[in-house]
């Protein structure tokens, strides 16, 4: 029987992930992580593209590195996340970068705007996504990220 096909898209900005792993329970966002991925949600990062790739053979890229260990991590709890997208730095088109890549995201998976929902501490990106109708989780930067990414994960789950 094929595995059935997620109708619903959750985005998380890894630095979102990676601040509120620093206040701790990142093991609990994973097992959350993964229960939402069973519950038949995509999983997607965000992350802003790195300044420089440093594609040689003897060193892999930081960004890279992040990647595996949160892809490994979701995996040793049950999930599945499904990779990491970059989205493109720019001075001068960075809110378009946003949208657009929110847009490809969108595209690649098949989705309308109202299956996906983003959780991030970044405004602009919060804002890109509500100008293209996504629902969107603010993480506030002010206050421990650990505590609301638990509380958002949780609630997300619940609606699944």
């Amino acid at each position: 029987m094929p595995k059935p096909t997620p109708k619903s898209l959750l985005i998380v900005s890894r630095d979102t992930l990676l601040d509120a792993e620093k206040d701790g329970g990142g093991e609990r966002f994973c097992r959350l992580l993964a229960t939402i991925n069973r519950k038949g949600c995509h999983l997607l990062i965000t992350a802003p593209e790195p300044d420089q790739w440093l594609p040689t053979r003897g060193r892999v890229d930081r960004a890279l590195l992040e990647q595996r260990r949160l892809q490994e991590a979701i995996q040793n709890a049950g999930g599945d996340l499904e990779g990491i997208y970059y989205v493109p730095r720019s001075l001068l088109t960075q809110n378009r970068n946003r949208e657009g890549a929110l847009q490809d995201i969108l595209s690649r998976y098949g989705l309308n705007a109202d299956a996906a929902v983003l959780v991030s501490s970044s405004v602009p990106f919060l804002k890109a996504a509500e100008r293209l109708s996504i629902e969107t989780r603010a993480i506030a930067e002010d206050a421990p990220a650990a505590a609301q990414l638990e509380q958002v994960l949780q609630d997300f789950a619940e609606r699944l």
